[in-house]
């Protein structure tokens, strides 16, 4: 490795997970869209993917920022360092991209995907465009105004101790005495109003998901179907859940109709809420019946693949279970008390490193990359809700590409407080790294915005609503626990 920090490697290992990432976006689209999109819709699945890979390389543009540090000799001095990676302008050019996607490729998409079938091309085009264009004028006099008159950060100076400057001290040595203020650029002036919003996400989705992630693959695997059937009960089966299909359409249509006499009211939301579940648990069975009876030439092997799909869900659930824990103890441990009780996690991969080269920043990447499938698992579990509405659910097999666009930016924009709060659980480990001066200083000292980051008000929203989400879910399985298994065979 090159003394002045060039590392030809980490270029090789950013093209490789770069072209990982879009292969794994592939399979997630496919798996999760809906029969009707399928040969067709291309652009906006070209947005999906675009859009599920920016949110993912930024976070693993956080190991790769330390590996970028990591490389330079600790006796050359970082400025004079010749690093592989430029990273503070890789970091500055994924979040632009990601905003524009935001605000107006993906908006752009979804109302152009929504339009009326019979409205040509072009119309399409011209009534999206208006749309949009209204919106970016909205936005950026919004952002330039808060901009020109909240922009600045403020930073403290301090008084020195025994030094005679008419500022008190404290016994310590120093303390806040005035404010120093610059002007920040507007790139991390976006970044952090961006931070408020995407805050409040990842405390929704990740805080459920980082829970249900190892119930729900532990749940898969207890219940799995324990055998294969035969055509003549799968075809009962079958008739079964489709005369079960028909009574619960029956029930939603004559909600509907006493919506249209009534109008709207708490009963016809929790009836209509209970028809969803029972629909989400029809097809929960569809499924599983499609694996108890596998088709094609070769049906011992589909369904050795299915038994061996259980059971890695089952090692899954545990990893991801022990992955969480950690994650709660180094935010008890690390992050809320001041000093910290311990480094946990900091100490941990540093140690990992000494012992075999990248091995600690590979266990810091999957430690990120771990909060953003949190992210994704608890949008696909809770959705986006408005009262007791799911906007645009994320369903296996079943979901829209207008369902795929609006999620797709709820998952861009919730990955920017997951790269704020990486940044900040390892500021041991990602010391000096150019995300670190990004969320760090300037962000925490933002004029208006600063203080909600330096007093972890987010952050202690995240916990609460984590350990309540865990509740919630455990208790949920241990109801059910106590109930009679559902068994398609007794249907």
């Amino acid at each position: 490795m090159p003394s002045d920090g060039y590392n030809w490697f980490l270029i090789l290992v950013a093209i490789i997970a770069s072209v990982v990432l879009v292969l794994i976006n592939v399979y997630i689209l496919v798996h999760f869209q809906h029969p009707e999109d399928r040969n067709q819709a291309w652009f906006p699945k070209l947005v999906v993917i675009l859009g599920l890979t920016l949110a993912e390389m930024s976070i693993l543009l956080l190991p790769l920022d330390v590996a970028n540090r990591a490389a330079c000799a600790d006796s050359i001095v970082l400025s004079a360092c010749n690093f592989a990676l430029p990273m503070e302008q890789l970091w500055y050019a994924v979040y632009m991209s990601m905003f524009v996607m935001m605000v107006a490729v993906v908006p752009f998409t979804l109302f152009y995907y929504e339009q009326d079938h019979d409205m040509s091309a072009w119309g399409k085009t011209v009534s999206s465009g208006w749309w949009i264009g209204g919106t970016l004028v909205v936005l950026a006099l919004i952002l330039g105004l808060c901009y020109g008159f909240l922009g600045f950060v403020d930073f403290p100076t301090f008084a020195s101790n025994g030094v005679n400057n008419g500022y008190a001290c404290d016994a310590d040595g120093g303390v806040p005495t005035e404010t120093w203020s610059v002007r920040t650029t507007f790139p991390v002036y976006v970044i952090a109003v961006g931070s408020i919003l995407s805050w409040v996400l990842f405390i929704a989705f990740g805080g459920v998901g980082v829970s249900a992630i190892p119930i729900d693959l532990v749940k898969s695997f207890l219940g799995r179907p324990k055998k294969v059937i035969a055509r003549s009960e799968y075809i009962r089966i079958a008739g079964k859940i489709a005369e079960q299909t028909k009574a619960v359409m029956a029930d939603a249509r004559e909600v509907q109709r006493e919506e249209r006499g009534t109008g709207k009211t708490r009963k016809t939301r929790r009836a209509l809420a209970e028809i969803n579940k029972r629909l989400v648990q029809l097809e929960e069975d569809e499924l599983i019946l499609q694996k108890m009876y596998p088709q094609g030439e070769d049906r011992d092997a589909s369904w050795t693949v299915t038994v061996m799909g259980y059971y890695a869900s089952l090692g899954g659930g545990v990893v991801c279970g022990i992955v969480s824990i950690l994650w709660m103890l180094h935010i008890g441990l690390y992050m809320f008390p001041d000093p910290p009780l311990t480094p946990f996690l900091n100490r941990f991969f540093v140690d990992l490193d000494s012992a075999f080269g990248l091995l600690g920043t590979g266990s810091f990447a999957l430690f990120c990359f771990y909060l953003i499938m949190c992210v994704i698992k608890g949008n696909v579990k809770v959705g986006f809700r408005l009262l007791l509405w799911t906007v645009y659910p994320m369903r296996l097999g079943n979901t829209l590409m207008s369902a795929f666009l609006f999620n797709v930016n709820l998952i861009m924009l919730s990955s920017i407080a997951v790269i704020q709060f990486c940044a900040k659980a390892f500021d041991g480990y990602a010391a000096e790294t150019s995300v670190s001066d990004i969320f760090g200083q300037e962000i925490e000292n933002l004029r208006g915005l600063g203080a909600v980051f330096r007093e972890n008000v987010f952050l202690y929203i995240f916990f609460a609503v984590a350990c309540l989400s865990a509740i919630a879910l455990g208790s949920d399985e241990v109801k059910a626990a106590r109930q009679p298994r559902r068994n398609l065979e007794s249907m």
